[in-house]
């Protein structure tokens, strides 16, 4: 009896040992991603001062020798409250690795989205969006306004198939709200005039997703 007590101790204290070792790999593994997010944010903000920028995802990696790292892939969006908001996409290996990381990923440029001849067009992010909601086939009215109004700026909501832009400035006694399907169809184009709305102000506006 006093051997079986011994085994079960024994059994027992490899169990919490071995609980304490996931546990501290656990939080380890959550410490070694915050510095890593820490750091390209921080290496971001120095590169592209003033523009938005957030982590998109953080991937573990092994590399040929059996290392570990993280593969982070972040946004950078230059602009974001312009007509023609700049998104790239940008890679980092954390810690550096003797492989260059992916190249940058340029989402929007030149003020041009769902060009002809460039296959499916498909409005994934919100930047696209903004530059959607006032250069393509039905938004004549929008970009006037957007290219004449002082202080206009968007605001972008994201739905299950169809991004709502609204284009506002508060000197102007109008806005208008354009919805983009994610397909680059305008489904609608509509000027709102505050006075009917009793919102002479107009309402503030930035990009609401990422």
């Amino acid at each position: 009896m006093a051997i079986r007590r011994e085994v079960l101790l024994i059994v027992v204290l490899l169990l919490i040992v071995i609980a304490l070792v996931k546990i501290i790999e656990f939080f380890q593994v959550d410490v070694v991603q915050g510095d890593a997010a820490k750091f390209v944010l921080e290496d971001l903000r120095t590169k592209y001062p003033g523009a938005d920028t957030e982590i998109m995802s953080i991937t573990p990696m092994v590399n040929e020798r059996g290392g570990h790292y993280f593969e982070v892939k972040a946004k950078v969006t230059q602009d974001p409250n312009s007509p023609c908001p700049l998104r790239s996409h940008i890679f980092y290996d954390y810690p550096t690795q003797n492989f260059v990381p992916a190249l940058p990923e340029v989402i929007t440029d030149n003020c041009q989205v769902c060009l002809e001849g460039q296959g499916i067009c498909t409005i994934a992010f919100p930047e696209e969006a903004i530059i959607a909601s006032h250069t393509l086939s039905g938004t004549a009215a929008v970009n006037a306004f957007v290219q004449s109004t002082p202080g206009i700026f968007p605001k972008v909501t994201e739905g299950v198939d169809t991004w709502v832009v609204t284009w506002d400035s508060e000197g102007s006694d109008h806005y208008y709200i354009v919805e983009v399907k994610r397909n680059g169809v305008i489904s609608r184009a509509e000027r709102i005039d505050k006075a009917s709305l009793g919102n002479p102000n107009g309402i503030s506006g930035n990009i609401t997703t990422g």
